[in-house]
């Protein structure tokens, strides 16, 4: 077993120790990867910092194993208000782990696949989607010659009951484009490119089974977007393919609206 290997054995251990995050990946077939992120991030009016450490293992060709971990370092809110007077506020939120996140994924043909994941109840690093989650999605990828690969997923969550709530089902639809333009193979150099869209929605509402049958319903049916894109600069490093990178992600809300979340992150990237 080489070094990278027993390096991605460790942090899998690491992360499906240690709480973390889902994150948005690129549908590709299975790989030995390994990602380390800073990210930023403005939702509902609440400012983060986490940093967030992703790896695969692929012990053979068309299986793959993967884990996210993410720390968040800090995050917390502030409003100012002159309405005839002077007023300042600023409240420091959760911080810790998030929610552990681990899965697997197959290619059962050259372009057909399932994805299963397991998403575990955060750490104190948040206080949202306390439930146990479990993922099934199938997907397809393609690739167009050497340097363009596009791929597709649906996406079905289920949620456990937890202390007699019970929440919805969730679907959704995933596709993702990668672009490996002026790529030079046998220098292992180039410049990548990725999108990645993701819509999902909650398909019934949630029920909190302590209360009688008409008001069991928590109106909670919703449905939203997260727009993804990356721009990484590989280089060859002691024989590892490593990139460098700059991402972005729009999730939360509208397309243009004021109250869509938003997240700006600095990667590191290193493929076998």
């Amino acid at each position: 077993m080489n070094a990278f290997v027993k390096g991605i054995l460790f942090v899998v251990c690491l992360a499906a120790s240690s709480l973390a995050t889902e994150v948005l990946h690129p549908i590709l077939p299975p790989a030995n990867a390994f990602a380390f992120k800073g990210v930023c991030e403005l939702d509902e009016d609440v400012y983060s910092g986490d940093l967030i450490a992703s790896v695969e293992l692929s012990p053979v060709k068309r299986l793959g194993f993967y884990s996210d971990a993410s720390f968040r370092l800090l995050s917390y809110s502030y409003e100012y208000s002159m309405k005839g007077y002077v007023h300042n506020y600023a409240n420091l939120h959760v911080n810790g782990f998030n929610e552990t996140y681990v899965g697997a994924k197959a290619l059962f043909t050259r372009h057909l696949g399932f994805d299963l994941n397991w998403r575990l109840p955060p750490g104190e690093g948040s206080q949202k989607q306390r439930f146990h989650r479990f993922g099934f999605a199938p997907f397809a990828v393609y690739g167009f010659g050497e340097n363009l690969q596009l791929g597709t997923m649906f996406r079905y969550n289920i949620f456990l009951e937890d202390a007699n709530y019970k929440p919805g089902d969730e679907i959704g639809v995933m596709a993702s484009f990668v672009w490996r333009p002026f790529w030079k193979a046998h220098e292992k150099s180039g410049w990548q490119l990725t999108e990645i869209f993701l819509y999902q929605a909650r398909i019934e509402e949630s029920e909190n089974r302590n209360m009688l049958g008409p008001y069991r319903k928590m109106d909670d049916a919703y449905r939203g977007m997260k727009l993804q894109y990356e721009v990484v600069r590989y280089f060859d490093l002691f024989g590892f393919l490593t990139g460098i990178g700059l991402n972005y992600e729009m999730h939360e809300g509208n397309l243009f609206g004021l109250e869509t979340g938003h997240r700006l992150g600095f990667s590191i990237k290193v493929n076998n």
